[in-house]
Order: C-alpha cells, then sequence, then structure tokens
C-alpha cells in the first residue's frame, strides 16, 4: 500500500504523513517504511526519537484496518513509554517500521513498536492509543 492509498486510512495529509507504505500486516502485526527526510521539516536537530509519530501511525493504520469501520472516530497517542534510542548514523536507506498489538480494549490499544535503519535498531517502545469512541 503506497502514500495515496494511506491517505484512505488515515487523516494525516501531505507533510503530516510519516509514513511513505505499508509492508505486510495481519490481525496482531504490522509493518510499513518511512524515511529520515520526515525529521527535516522539524529542523537539524530533530531527535531521532520524534519518529515514534511514524510508528503511531503505522498503528493507526493497524486499527483503520482491522478495527470496527464506524467505531473508531480517531485514535491518540496516550502514551509513550519504554523509548530505547540506539546509535545509528542517518543513511538514505528506508526505515523498517513494525508494530505488535498486545492488547485492546474499547478504551484504547496498546502496541511495542520497532524502528529499523537497515539492519540495525533505531528506536523501540510501547505506544497506547486512546481510542476516541463516535
Amino acid at each position: 500500500m503506497d502514500r495515496t492509498q494511506l491517505h484512505t486510512l488515515l487523516p494525516h495529509q501531505g507533510d503530516a504523513l510519516w509514513l511513505d507504505a505499508l509492508v505486510d500486516h495481519d490481525s496482531l502485526n504490522i509493518r510499513g517504511l518511512s524515511a529520515w527526510h520526515h525529521l527535516d521539516k522539524l529542523g537539524e536537530n530533530a531527535s531521532p526519537c520524534l519518529l515514534f509519530e511514524a510508528a503511531a501511525q503505522l498503528c493507526a493504520a493497524h486499527g483503520a484496518l482491522y478495527g470496527e469501520a464506524d467505531a473508531i472516530e480517531m485514535a491518540l497517542v496516550g502514551k509513550l513509554s519504554q523509548l530505547n534510542l540506539h546509535p545509528v548514523t542517518r543513511c538514505a536507506e528506508p526505515l523498517l517500521v513494525s508494530a505488535q498489538q498486545e492488547a485492546l480494549s474499547p478504551a484504547g490499544a496498546l502496541y511495542a513498536f520497532a524502528i529499523q535503519a537497515g539492519s540495525q535498531m533505531l528506536l523501540d517502545g510501547k505506544l497506547l492509543l486512546v481510542l476516541v469512541r463516535a
């Protein structure tokens, strides 16, 4: 699924969309691609930790694909925890973003996520999404 198709799943448009493609997904897991250049609009000293936004969007895409279509109006990042930034040199290759749903309730969804730069781990942690129901 490319950026054009992602625009149908997510409200993020233009530069606000930090996902470039979905690679694969099933009912508990999802993988997509992002890139370093999404940090550029935040300044030359933007922390790679901010790439958690790509992971949050990936988790939202998972919810859009596997959630009840009419039930969820929006998903908001409620908590970012256990964030680990690994030393990696910025490169031109795409960033592989993966997430695994660990828990789901009517109020929220918990995901473990990881972002890799090539074969090296860049960032990992947990995201709690708060689900706003229609």
